[in-house]
């Protein structure tokens, strides 16, 4: 019995016989798997490391071309986001610079300006008497008025865009803030008055410039509101090497014309001449005080970088009348109720760079004018008079000199002197008398955009013991006393340019 279940247990054990050696063989064989894929792994990628080796820089790129595409589909969404969140500024303004009114209009227009402000005072009004304030107004009436204060000389902004071949057209506009606006700004008869006599602002310049093709050369031609080609300083400042305006340069020349220029320097034999030619209303007349046009010229010929001197001329009516407020509407420094039917001006302007001597450079002003057939008030207590007699001149002369030296102390440091001699004997220009100035400004620059500039100046007046009696000569203060005293101005500005 017991024999015979131990045969009927034989098939039961060979089943278990079998199935022990089939897992050992399966276990055996996944180790064998492994090792050999790793074997093989190792093998493949010596392999590929030897392909890659001798293959060329462009197959290897060939070889990329699919993993960067798979790459392209993976990060686009991510790409995207990342451009969103780039500087957008720079694509709205190429957006609007290809529009039709922002790229035409704005598109290369540079946006420059500058603050200026000052503080001025006169020594010889110094201590009680307050009878002579603004006693300077008379030769300084640019934004140079006031004494022993603070004052907002001038904020100006600037916006020019500059006629190219490429864009031949371009345009300027030059708007002034401030005291300096009341000596540019004219408006003409009958709008000159108690209501603009102290005015703030002013559009200075603001004109079209085309670049007409003409006989095969380029003439650009401007028309609008432009500053006057006549003289050596300018309206701001900040272009000038004294701090406060010359006399010559308030009293002697204009300081804008609105009308039409011709630049012709292309027909010149060389480009180190120059031409511009004009045909304007007349001085600083924004609306034109008669019917008459002024015609005028402005030469150049700079050699080289050291020496430049230019010719500047105008020629034609002007007038001057008062309204019922006294003011004068006429422009251009004919005042009071002197009129005539022509009015001719010339002005030479030099400036030279020692090469000898280093830093120093120099520079020369001359200005003569002449009016025709002018009318002369006939008022002995009149101070405006136009000679010191009682009779009417059928011309009257002006001229100015004056000469800048401006040395180079250190690299933000330079000094300016000046000397002018403002002769106006027969009254055309509103004094009939002369005088002298001399100026001395120190400018310092700091941190490349602000400018400090402490000045002295005195004024020396030459007028006759007659002219003095009958109250004739210089107009001194606010209600408008006569005094031929001589004076000292100190005056510090300060001036940032953006």
């Amino acid at each position: 019995m017991g024999k015979m279940k131990f045969y009927l247990l034989l098939p039961m054990i060979a089943v278990l016989a079998f199935g022990s050696v089939s897992f050992a063989q399966s276990t055996d064989m996944d180790a064998l798997k492994a090792e050999l894929r790793a074997e093989l792994k190792a093998e493949l990628k010596q392999e590929l490391l030897a392909e890659l080796k001798s293959e060329t820089k462009a197959d290897i790129q060939e070889a990329t071309t699919g993993l960067r595409s798979v790459l392209r589909a993976d990060f686009k969404d991510e790409i995207r986001s990342e451009i969103m969140q780039e500087d957008i500024s720079s694509a709205v303004e190429d957006a609007l610079a290809g529009s039709a009114i922002m790229g035409g209009l704005f598109k290369g227009t540079t946006v420059t300006g500058f603050i200026d402000t000052n503080f001025m005072y006169n020594l010889r009004n110094s201590g009680d008497n307050t009878s002579n304030r603004n006693a300077n107004a008379k030769v300084n009436f640019i934004g140079e008025n006031d004494d022993n204060t603070f004052g907002l000389q001038n904020f100006a902004m600037f916006m020019d865009k500059e006629a190219t071949d490429d864009h031949p057209i371009g345009w300027q506009m030059h708007t002034y803030w401030g005291d300096l606006t009341q000596g540019i700004t004219f408006f003409g008869p009958g709008n000159d008055n108690a209501a603009t006599a102290d005015q703030r602002f002013s559009i200075a310049a603001c004109n079209i410039t085309w670049n007409a093709p003409v006989l095969g050369k380029t003439v650009p031609i401007t028309m609008g509101k432009m500053y006057t080609w006549i003289g050596y300083e300018l309206v701001e400042n900040i272009g000038n090497a004294n701090y406060t305006h010359a006399a010559t340069y308030n009293n002697a020349i204009p300081f804008t014309h609105m009308g039409i220029s011709f630049d012709v320097s292309e027909f010149l034999p060389s480009d180190k001449w120059g031409l511009k030619l004009y045909y304007v209303n007349g001085w600083d007349s924004y609306i034109d005080n008669n019917e008459g046009k002024s015609i005028g010229a402005y030469l150049t010929y700079a050699p080289n970088d050291d020496f430049f001197i230019s010719f500047a001329t105008i020629n034609g009516a002007e007038t001057g009348t008062k309204n019922a407020a006294g003011t004068n509407t006429g422009g251009g420094g004919f005042n009071g109720d002197r009129s005539s039917n022509n009015v001719f001006m010339y002005n030479v302007v030099m400036t030279y760079s020692l090469p000898q001597v280093d830093k120093l450079s120099l520079g020369f002003d001359w200005n003569h004018g002449r009016a025709k057939d002018n009318s002369g008030s006939t008022s002995a207590t009149d101070p405006n008079r136009a000679s010191a007699n009682n009779s009417q001149t059928s011309s009257a002369h002006w001229w100015a000199a004056v000469g800048y030296a401006m040395y180079d102390f250190t690299d933000n440091q330079q000094g300016a002197l000046r000397y002018e001699y403002f002769d106006d004997d027969d009254g055309a220009k509103g004094f009939g008398h002369s005088l002298y100035t001399i100026t001395y400004t120190h400018n310092i620059t700091i941190a490349d955009n602000l400018l400090l500039r402490p000045e002295v100046r005195y004024n020396k007046y030459n007028v006759s013991d007659g002219q003095e009696e009958a109250g004739m000569g210089v107009t001194h203060g606010v209600d408008g006393e006569f005094t031929s005293d001589n004076e000292t101005i100190l005056a510090f500005g300060a001036e940032y340019v953006f």
